[in-house]
């Protein structure tokens, strides 16, 4: 992760610990350099972030003020740091790991025909199936994946590991029905309505380099939107 990513990171914590709420005042720029021990420009890309992610915004001559958060339960659709840290206590199945090539829409999303490797996984939180996620992830740019790593965050092993930087991300939503495969892992009925994503993740660089199909649990999933705080 990059520097101003870490610090923004700290300071979500920091909202947290202190349970700030909606119009309460963050330190100051000069404050927040000193506590984190970074220069300006970090302090100031960090806070574009958060104000980016929804978390903040601000008041010319004012400061740096709280918006409100997310409700218990409720998970931003936009959010591009992975399962792992938007999610209480999750847990993961790896139902099929593979090497193949995309099928369409995926392989458009991807901008490949070649072989990529293909990962099907269950995610549970609090032990209830939580989403059902198809994800293919482009060899050329992840040169190697196993199961222990897709059991785990691989937006983390790609980040830490790899040293590379996600960026951004598409997204493709429609509602629809359930197959009957489908319906067996999210343990509902065939035919039960269901969210389908289609997620696309992109680096610094604008190359896509992983792109899933999500199948979300309509009784264990919800989700909240906030925008960035952008001059209208």
């Amino acid at each position: 992760m990059k520097k101003y990513e870490l610090v923004a990171d700290k300071i979500k914590d920091y909202i947290n610990k202190e349970q700030l709420h909606h119009g309460d005042k963050l330190p100051t720029i000069t404050d927040l350099m000193k506590k984190y021990q970074v220069g300006k420009s970090t302090i100031l890309q960090a806070i574009t972030l958060l104000t980016q992610r929804g978390i903040v915004y601000k008041v010319q001559g004012s400061g740096v003020f709280v918006r409100p958060t997310g409700q218990d339960g409720y998970m931003s659709l936009t959010d591009n740091a992975g399962f792992a840290h938007v999610l209480k206590k999750p847990t993961t199945e790896v139902i099929e790991f593979s090497e193949k090539k995309a099928p369409k829409p995926i392989s458009e999303h991807l901008h490949s025909n070649k072989e990529c490797y293909f990962i099907k996984r269950l995610r549970k939180q609090d032990g209830k199936p939580f989403v059902l996620e198809e994800s293919y992830y482009r060899k050329s740019i992840i040169p190697f994946m196993s199961k222990e790593i897709a059991e785990g965050s691989i937006f983390d092993y790609i980040r830490e590991g790899l040293k590379k930087e996600i960026r951004f991300s598409d997204k493709y939503m429609r509602v629809r029905k359930l197959t009957a495969d489908e319906a067996k892992y999210l343990e509902l009925k065939e035919g039960d309505p269901c969210l389908e994503v289609y997620d696309t993740f992109y680096l610094a660089n604008g190359t896509a380099f992983d792109s899933s199909k999500l199948v979300y649990n309509y009784k264990n999933s919800k989700f909240y939107d906030q925008s960035s705080d952008d001059i209208i």
